[in-house]
């Protein structure tokens, strides 16, 4: 149920044309979290096939590296141990801000 405030009831239609009563609907059929197809089309700028249709990583994510060159087993992880919002953190890495400061500098409300 807690899809249904966030993915309203808003009709859209797949790659290939095809109607569904909403996202949920879609990804349902597509086998996709809804969560991760919006954020492939907002924040990775993905076509919607490619949304849809890209294969989820099994391990959870990909390798990566924080500014002091500490690696860990995803962005997610690299996040919580910077204690920052994971979200925060994709949309000021997709509106140009450098990795230190993504990671560090404070959210609006917690200044």
């Amino acid at each position: 149920m807690g899809n249904v405030a966030r993915f309203p009831s808003k009709s859209c239609t797949d790659h290939r044309g095809v109607p569904y009563a909403s996202i949920t609907e879609m990804c349902d059929h597509w086998g996709i979290n809804p969560e991760t197809y919006t954020r492939r089309i907002k924040v990775y700028h993905m076509s919607v096939e490619d949304a849809l249709t890209k294969p989820v990583k099994p391990s959870g994510g990909q390798i990566c590296r924080d500014h002091q060159g500490t690696r860990y087993k995803s962005r997610t992880m690299m996040c919580k141990k910077w204690n920052i919002d994971r979200k925060l953190f994709e949309y000021r890495i997709s509106h140009g801000w450098n990795l230190e400061d993504a990671l560090t500098k404070p959210s609006r409300n917690s200044i």
